[in-house]
C-alpha cells in the first residue's frame, strides 16, 4: 500500500499556479542532496526501492514541480540525454543540508552520476550497511580556518596531514568497520593509483577500501593494488585493498 502523502506547505509560483509542497518532495529533496545532482531515472529508481512506484512521467512532473518551487535547478549538461537535477539553496534549507548549493562539476558530473549507480549497487547488496556519499564526507570532514579534527571517512594527504582524500562512498557495517569505495571510469598513471591506495592502507579508521574500475581499466587497478596490498601486508595490516569490475550494462544501471 502506497503511503498518504502529507501536505507540508504551498508555495506561490510567480506567474503561475500555487504548487504543494508534500513530505515526499521533502524526502525527495533530502535524497537527491547526498548527491551533486541526480537524473528523473535515478529518483524513479530510488523511490521504488522504497515501496512508492512512480511513473518515470510522475516523476519527471514532480521534479519539475519543484524547479518551480525553487528548491531545485535543472540543465542537460554536455554529452546528456537526460536533464540533471540539484539543490538550491533553498532546497538545501528546507531538507537541512548542509554545504553550498552549486552545479554539478563539468568535469566530473558522467563520474558523479555513475557512483549513485555504485551506490545503488551497494545497497542492494548489502542493505544494513550504512552508506555516506562524498558529498556528506565533506561535509563532516573538510577542515576550515577555524576548526580542524581527525577525520571521520576521509584520509590525510602530504606532509602536514591536512589535506583530506574524500572517497565516493563509504560503508560502515555493523561490526563498525569502514569501507571506503572508489569508483575508477578513467584511466590513471599506476604510481598515482598506488599512492592513492597508500593512504587508504595507511589510515587506520578505514578497514578496507574496495576500488571498482570499468573493465578496460580492471587490470591496470589489479597491479596497483597489488602493489599497495605488498605493502599493506609488510606493514602487518593484511590486504586492505580489493578490486571489482564494475560494468553499468550488465549491472543493469543503464
Amino acid at each position: 500500500m502506497v503511503p498518504v502523502e502529507v501536505v507540508v506547505r504551498e508555495v506561490r509560483v510567480p506567474n503561475g499556479k500555487n504548487w504543494r509542497l508534500t513530505d515526499r518532495d521533502v524526502e525527495l529533496l533530502t535524497w537527491i542532496g547526498r548527491w551533486y545532482g541526480v537524473t528523473s531515472a535515478q529518483v524513479t529508481r530510488e523511490f521504488m526501492k522504497r515501496g512508492v512506484h512512480p511513473s518515470a512521467q510522475v516523476t519527471y512532473r514532480r521534479l519539475r514541480g519543484l524547479v518551480a518551487m525553487g528548491f531545485l535547478d535543472t540543465a542537460q549538461l554536455a554529452g546528456r540525454r537526460s536533464r540533471v537535477f540539484w539543490l538550491t539553496r533553498s532546497g538545501m534549507e528546507l531538507a537541512n543540508v548542509p554545504g553550498s548549493p552549486g552545479a554539478p562539476n563539468i568535469k566530473e558530473y558522467h563520474h558523479d552520476l555513475a557512483v549513485i549507480d555504485l551506490a545503488h549497487h551497494i545497497v542492494e547488496r548489502r542493505p544494513d550497511d550504512k552508506l555516506v556519499s562524498e558529498r556528506e564526507i565533506r561535509a563532516r570532514d573538510t577542515p576550515n580556518q577555524y576548526e580542524s579534527h581527525e577525520p571521520t571517512w576521509s584520509v590525510t594527504t602530504g606532509v602536514n596531514e591536512k589535506g583530506r582524500r574524500y572517497p565516493d562512498l563509504v560503508a560502515v557495517d555493523s561490526q563498525g568497520r569502514a569501507w571506503a569505495h572508489e569508483l575508477e571510469r578513467t584511466r590513471k598513471p599506476r604510481p598515482r593509483l598506488i599512492r592513492n591506495m597508500l593512504l587508504y592502507v595507511n589510515a587506520e579508521h578505514i578497514s578496507f577500501a574496495v576500488y571498482w574500475a570499468f573493465p578496460e581499466l580492471l587490470k591496470n587497478v589489479e597491479q596497483a593494488a597489488e602493489e599497495a596490498n605488498k605493502t599493506s601486508i609488510e606493514l602487518a595490516r593484511g590486504k586492505k585493498i580489493a578490486v571489482r569490475v564494475w560494468n553499468p550494462e550488465e549491472q543493469g544501471t543503464r
